[in-house]
């Protein structure tokens, strides 16, 4: 039998805001941005009145969801708490102090963290007491005067254990995340800015796609219209976005030409983690911008059944199973399955969407210490009528027409099968160490024909196109990570390699009216005329291989208490093959570094420095016909980091560099045409893009039954070097904002109200300019959203979420002057009815 212990928490610093961090902004320059967020950063360090900190004492419980098996063997007591706090993510401190020179009796079987140290501790003369978030501090247990073991008195904790899995927790942040360095680091212990959606944050907000996601996270902007599908592109610190992780595995972003097909459905993952800037370490090539990880829902070893209902503005229906359990009695095989359906139309006309997914996983202890993990997902997206592109006035500026309006075909179609599977091996050896073998497969095909627009104001024409896309990736990584001693000091190291393989077989027909139709915007019927034919397929073809190899290593040295470092790079090999012409081109070998520092204030605050690298190969060539230098995106930053109630509170403020260097730019002292080439100049490796900002996040629970996170971000991203000397100083790319602040939040009201709780969400930004054409322009906006639910009993749950509350006239993402202008969304609502048997 266990024994439970409890203590008195230690006292907590909370958050506070000033009115100078309002969700209205001025344009500042740099200078008095960086002060002024500064000075916030002392006021979220500091101001918290002592009063309110008896409130965020949070509790720490051992739900049915903190039960793990352990299998782990008799030996020296600090090599079993290594193990243990290796496979469980339990944080046990002192035992650096207290364990040395004593033994466990080691541990079988599935227990919840208490009472699993309980046992590991027996016979030791020392006990662990849970803390504030979940973590555990050793004590000796004191001897009364008579020579017997004094008994402890209980005294009691309210809060939930925070790990790296979010859903059950009710919290909007995270104890841990990897996707920085492949280290299971805090958030504060991470030199780099990064960001968590949890999934309570996706359920109260109602946020069911990715597109929805990146729109909610700090510093990431989300953009819809230009491409043509139903995915918006992203992007962050003034440079589009191009690695999507998968459970840490790169999986690569898929826009391609004229269209994105890169939007998923959230209902099968835990959380979304994101680490801005430069991240070569652990995604290989790509830019300077950020990486996003898709963290999937594992199985748990008790049984969960949800059962959840939605119905919405434009008929938007929504069903969702989700089961889990263990699949035997020794709870050694789990297994959960999920399934969820969407049917509805859109807020402008003709267009009406389907989706249906299914998702699998099965995890089995096959061995003492060692899990296979295997799984797949199906996603059938199925859209009729097309999507929303908007053309403009000569002048450049909008058409004003109604948001209901479509200026598509009723026969314009997008149907698209994402099917994967994957499987992973994950060994935990006696002394800490844990080895993992991870691969995923993705096959994505599509199916879609489009209408664009082209002439002028007055005289504009319409033109159907047509693509099929049949696209495969496949990623494999493998890594052993684990504690050393070194000196006297533990220390933590990861090595892996990691093998990725891109084929694309896409086949298109970009003109199927040879006869294109004139087009009035304001009497068009998207009815009126039939689905075009015949199509030819080999009118355009994009056909490619794509091979990525890397050898990666970082480690993380405790220099002394407060001080600790991280350093590590990675070798990459990249291989690109035009499959239709034969052309490609390699690069081997390419360096990239990765360093950081975190210095410990005290107990709740760090400050960091970090210097990280990424780079991308380039197809361009110089004069010699040699194959420029691949373009490489190195991110400095600074940044001060808080972390209260044991990691249930985070706060960050960064500032950061970015340089884009070896850009190919046109060579003006070499020949016209450059040999080799029908026209234009040959290319050199010296365009450079510098890119400064701050950025600003509190993320977690300011009080007991308050969750919160806000973010402000300021970038501002200009040509340092380039072939058109005019363009010098002015901005990169003037289609991404500023200014950015994002907020969400919800209250379960305290006593009697305790079944109630209410919430909302802001997002605000500055105005912008098309790059493409810098007359088409749009002012910043805000839009607000509120949401309440009241639980019923421990079953049944009721949820309302109303987007867009005050009914904003907004452009989701400005394009050019034909076309990739479009409408966000009007006001709308979704209750939702959750079930749980």
């Amino acid at each position: 039998m266990s024994r439970h212990s409890v203590c008195t928490a230690r006292e907590a610093v909370a958050f506070s805001s000033s009115s100078r961090n309002s969700p209205g902004f001025r344009m500042a320059p740099m200078a008095s941005l960086i002060q002024l967020a500064f000075a916030g950063s002392v006021l979220v360090l500091s101001a918290w009145p002592a009063s309110a900190q008896a409130q965020a004492v949070l509790p720490v419980q051992a739900s049915q969801q903190n039960i793990r098996r352990y299998d782990i063997p008799a030996g020296p007591l600090s090599t079993v708490l290594a193990r243990f706090a290796s496979e469980s993510g339990v944080l046990v401190a002192g035992a650096g102090e207290l364990a040395g020179g004593k033994t466990s009796p080691g541990l079988s079987g599935s227990l919840a963290p208490q009472a699993a140290l309980d046992a590991l501790l027996a016979g030791t003369g020392l006990v662990a007491l849970p803390e504030p978030g979940g973590t555990y501090r050793l004590r000796e247990i004191p001897r009364a005067s008579s020579g017997g073991v004094a008994q402890l008195g209980a005294v009691t904790v309210t809060g939930s254990r925070l790990g790296e899995t979010t859903e059950g927790t009710g919290s909007y942040t995270t104890r841990a995340m990897s996707t920085a360095t492949r280290l299971s680091l805090s958030p504060r212990e991470t030199p780099q800015s990064v960001s968590v959606l949890t999934r309570q944050q996706m359920e109260d907000q109602g946020i069911s796609t990715l597109d929805d996601a990146v729109q909610s996270i700090t510093g990431l902007v989300m953009q819809k219209g230009y491409y043509s599908g139903n995915s918006g592109s992203f992007s962050a610190r003034g440079f589009a976005v191009d690695n999507m992780m998968l459970d840490g595995l790169p999986t690569g972003m898929g826009a391609n030409g004229t269209f994105n097909a890169d939007n998923a459905d959230l209902a099968i993952y835990d959380r979304i983690e994101v680490v801005r800037g430069a991240n070569g370490l652990t995604s290989g090539s790509g830019n300077p911008a950020a990486s996003i990880n898709l963290v999937r829902k594992r199985p748990t070893a008790e049984p969960q059944v949800s059962l959840t209902a939605s119905a919405g503005s434009w008929d938007n229906y929504q069903l969702q199973l989700d089961a889990a359990d263990a699949l035997n009695k020794a709870k050694t095989l789990r297994g959960r399955a999920v399934f969820a359906m969407q049917d509805k139309d859109n807020f402008y006309s003709v267009a009406h969407d389907r989706t249906q997914q299914l998702y699998g996983i099965l995890e089995a202890d096959i061995a003492s210490g060692t899990t296979l993990t295997f799984g797949a997902h199906y996603r059938k997206y199925e859209n009729d009528g097309g999507y929303q592109e908007f053309p403009t006035r000569d002048d450049g500026s909008q058409l004003g027409l109604p948001r209901s309006t479509t200026l598509g075909n009723a026969y314009d179609f997008w149907n698209q099968t994402d099917t994967t599977v994957f499987a992973e091996i994950d060994h935990r050896f006696a002394n800490g160490w844990k080895a993992r073998l991870s691969a995923v497969k993705r096959w994505q095909k599509l199916d879609m024909m489009f209408s664009s627009i082209g002439g002028s104001e007055g005289a504009f024409t319409q033109n159907t196109q047509a693509y099929w896309l049949d696209n495969s990736q496949t990623s494999l990584d493998a890594m052993l990570s684990g504690p050393f001693d070194l000196f006297g000091r533990t220390h933590e190291a990861v090595v892996g390699v990691s093998q990725r393989k891109a084929i694309n077989d896409n086949y298109g027909d970009w003109s199927i009216r040879s006869n294109p139709l004139p087009l009035d915007p304001w009497n068009w019927d998207p009815h009126a005329a039939e689905a075009p034919g015949p199509i030819n397929p080999d009118r355009w073809t994009y056909q490619y291989t794509l091979r990525e190899k890397g050898l990666y290593s970082s480690a993380r040295f405790s220099l002394s208490d407060p001080l600790s470092v991280i350093i590590g790079a990675r070798m990459s090999w990249y291989d690109y093959e035009n499959n239709g012409t034969g052309a490609g081109y390699k690069i081997t070998q390419e360096i990239t570094p990765y360093a950081g520092l975190v210095f410990d204030l005290d107990d709740r605050h760090s400050v960091y420095a970090s210097w990280t690298e990424i780079f991308l190969p380039q197809e361009k060539r110089d004069i010699n016909n040699e194959l420029l230098k691949p373009i490489t995106g190195t991110n400095y930053e600074l940044g001060i980091k808080g972390e209260y109630y044991g990691g249930r509170l985070n706060t960050s403020l960064a500032v950061f560099q970015i340089n884009q260097r070896n850009r190919a730019i046109s060579d003006l002292s070499g020949p016209n045409p450059c040999p080799g080439s029908i026209q234009g100049y040959c290319q050199r490796a010296s365009g450079e893009v510098e890119s400064k900002g701050v950025e600003l996040e509190v993320s977690g629970e300011l009080m007991s039954g308050w969750q919160a996170t806000a973010g402000y971000t300021y970038v501002s991203a200009k040509y340092v070097r380039d072939s058109d000397p005019a363009n010098v100083g002015k901005p990169f790319d003037t289609d991404y904002p500023r200014h950015q602040f994002k907020a969400s939040t919800t209250y379960r009201l305290p006593g009697d109200y305790s079944r109630w709780r209410v919430g909302g969400s802001l997002y605000v930004q500055s105005g912008i300019r098309a790059s493409d054409d810098e007359r088409i322009q749009q002012g910043g906006y805000a839009i607000f959203g509120l949401h309440a639910g009241y639980r019923f009993n421990d079953k049944l749950d009721l949820r309302l979420n109303v987007n867009n509350l005050f009914d904003k006239m907004y452009y989701q993402g400005l394009g050019w002057s034909t076309g990739g202008n479009s409408y966000g969304a009007p006001r709308n609502f979704m209750l939702t009815l959750n079930y749980q048997l």
